[in-house]
Formats: structure tokens, sequence, C-alpha cells
């Protein structure tokens, strides 16, 4: 029989976790599935009114991520300065900020701007909360909670999806409805947000060797393939489908069900608990390069279609989810800085794949540039977590990576 005393302490090692998960998802999925991949869900309806080609709308959608790569090399000192709370506040300001540029937007250097300014929302979202999840957590739940937080991205599309559709041409409008979100989330998750705690004021010195090493290599080869893979899908999925021949609403309805397929992915923890982080991660890769694959084979076809955006949303939330915590094992003493660092890999890839893209679908169409992107997505398979043997020889490699220094 459980005592009220037990019962207690219970709850009291449940709060900062649920206080952690649920702004955390909260702010991602407006960082993310509505200021970072909204570009691409209104798209065509820019794209007309603006008369952008096929590669300069693609060019766009890479200052999103030029922006988020910024952001993440910035994150490390706002963290270390000025703690949580003021980082995610400033998150979501500029998701809100951007959002709002955007929906203003007069011209195609405009437009661009706000993409800029939303762009590194994101950036500043994700790296505070896998520094919380790391200190607030306890370990046992850390693997759960933190799949959890990054398939905030899926609640955001699916929430995108359905805007979208009852707003029409409007896309003025959806952007509008989204800083509302923006301003509401932010709200609650700077409230929610534990004061900065005390340390020492000097930040630590981390030098590139720390971050490239035998242990970091793969996960930060794997994320710029991830990344430059992905992007593809994020940038033209709903211009590709209108593209295709399927009406706006269709194109529309196919985003929202890969973005409630990546809620899916919030049993991530339990999934890579009882597979392994090697096999799960293996398995998401294989099966997102699939997924892409599948759509730029048939992509004319609505219900092969649905099929890979299902597949897309499930899988690319859980390699997110796997190098969430491939990044924590690896960079154990200083998480949050482990993660920038893998977020900047993704962007590097980012950065090129809608731009090629968008490149390749003026001449050779949204197709062939989607399989090109799942054979990218399939080379991250060989940098991949190791596997037993690795581990032991990894645990026996002595590392001449320079210290960090306090």
């Amino acid at each position: 029989m459980t005592t009220p005393g037990v019962r207690q302490d219970q709850s009291t090692a449940y709060e900062p976790a649920v206080r952690t998960l649920l702004p955390g998802v909260a702010l991602i999925a407006v960082t993310f599935g509505l200021a970072r991949y909204g570009y691409g869900l209104l798209l065509p309806e820019m794209r007309s009114e603006f008369s952008l080609s096929e590669g300069l709308a693609g060019l766009i959608a890479s200052a999103t991520y030029a922006a988020y790569l910024v952001a993440n090399v910035a994150v490390v000192v706002l963290m270390h300065r000025f703690g949580a709370k003021i980082t995610i506040g400033l998150a979501a300001a500029l998701a809100a900020g951007g959002m709002v540029i955007m929906a203003s937007a007069s011209d195609p250097a405009v437009l661009t701007l706000g993409v800029l300014v939303a762009g590194a929302a994101s950036g500043l979202a994700l790296p505070p909360y896998s520094g919380l999840v790391s200190s607030r957590v306890e370990p046992r739940r850390r693997d759960r909670v933190w799949p959890a937080i990054s398939s905030g991205t899926g609640w955001g599309v699916a929430l995108a999806g359905p805007i979208a559709i009852v707003a029409g041409d409007r896309w003025r409008l959806v952007w509008a409805a989204f800083v509302v979100a923006a301003v509401g989330v932010g709200i609650a998750a700077v409230l929610l947000a534990p004061p900065r705690e005390g340390g020492s004021a000097r930040m630590p010195q981390l030098s590139p060797s720390w971050f490239i090493c035998p242990k970091s290599r793969p996960l930060l080869v794997s994320a710029v393939l991830l990344g430059l893979g992905s992007a593809v899908w994020w940038a033209f999925c709903v211009d590709a489908l209108r593209e295709a021949g399927h009406d706006p609403t269709t194109a529309r309805i196919v985003y929202a069900v890969c973005g409630a397929a990546g809620i899916l992915a919030t049993l991530g923890g339990g999934a890579l608990g009882r597979w392994g982080l090697r096999r799960g991660y293996l398995a998401s890769c294989l099966l997102l390069a699939g997924s892409l694959a599948l759509l730029g084979l048939a992509i004319g076809h609505l219900a092969t279609a649905t099929a890979a955006a299902i597949l897309f949303g499930v899988f690319y939330n859980g390699v997110l989810a796997a190098q969430g915590i491939w990044s924590s094992r690896v960079f154990a003493g200083h998480p949050v800085a482990g993660l920038a660092a893998v977020n900047v890999a993704v962007t590097l890839g980012t950065l090129i794949g809608p731009a090629l893209a968008g490149l390749g679908a003026d001449r050779f169409g949204y197709g062939t540039a989607l399989v090109a992107a799942a054979a990218v997505v399939a080379l991250a398979v060989p940098f991949c977590p190791p596997g037993a043997r690795r581990q032991r020889r990894l645990a026996e490699h002595r590392c001449r990576a320079a210290p960090v220094r306090p």
C-alpha cells in the first residue's frame, strides 16, 4: 500500500518533468511547425502573389536555415549569460515577429526578412530544453521526455494544416493566426521556465576538437545528410503536390497528415528503449529515405502521397528524437552546446537542400528532386550510433580533444 508521503514524493518528482515537457512541446510546435515550416505550407499562394520561381523560392527557404544556423551558434552564449527563461522568451518573440513581417510583406525582400527572423526562433528554442531535460528531469524519464518535446514539430504542422485549409488563399490571415499562437505559447513557456541558477560568470571555453572527435563525428555527418534531404520535403511538399495536379485543400490535408503522424514520435522513447538507439536510428533513416522516394516516384497518386506523408512524419521525428538522445550521450558534459553543434550540422545540410532542390525542380521537376533527397538521406545510414564492439573501442580511446576550460 502506497503511503501519502510516497505519493507526494512521486508527485514532486513528476512536476519538473511536466513543467519541462508541456511548454517544450508547445514552443517547438510554434517555432518549428508554424514559424519555420509554415513557409512551405503557404508557398503556393506566396509564389503566386510575388511571382516567385522555384529557384528563388528555394533560395528564400534556405534563408530560414541560415538564420537557424546563426541562432544555434548564439544560443550557447545566450543560455550562459541569461539562462533558459530569457532565451525561451526571445525564441517566442522572434517567431511572432518574423511571422508578423511575413504577414505584412509587400515584396520578396520583406518576405525574406520575415523568413530570416522566424528561422532564428527555432534555433533558440530547442537547445534550452536539452539543458532543462538534463538538469531537471530524472535520468530514467529523460529518454521519454526528450522525444516528446522534439515531436512538437508534428503538433505544430498538424495545427497549421487545418488553419490554412479554413483560410483558403488568404495566406496573410494564416500568418496572423500563427502570431497569436506564438504570443500565447511564449508567455506560458516563459512563466513555466525555471529562474536562472547561479554559477560561474565566465563562459566555458569549448574548442573545435571537443565538438569533433571519434565519438561525435558520425553523429555530425549524419546530421548534415539528414538535414539536406529532409529540408526538401518541408520546403516543397505542398507546392510539389499542387504541381502534380492535386487541389490546394488536398495538398494541405496531406501536409497536416504528415504533422499528425509526427506526433507518434512522442512514443519514440519507449521504442528506442526496446529496440536500442542504434536499431531505432537505422530503421528511422531507412524509412525516412523510403518516404521521400515514394513521394517522388508517385507524387500524382493521392493514396501513395498520403502514405509517404505518414511515413515521413513518423520517421523524421523519430530521427530527431534519436539524434537528441545520441547527442546527450556524446556531449554529456555540455548538453546545450552539444545539441547546438548537432543543429548546426543539420543546418549546413538544410542550407544546401532547398536551394539545390529548387534549381533541380526548375529543370527536372519535383519528383526527381525528391528522389535525389531520398538518396542523400540513405547516405546517412552508415553514420549511425555505434554497436557494442564500436562502443568498447571508443571506451578504450584516449581522446586528444582540448579540454573544456571553466
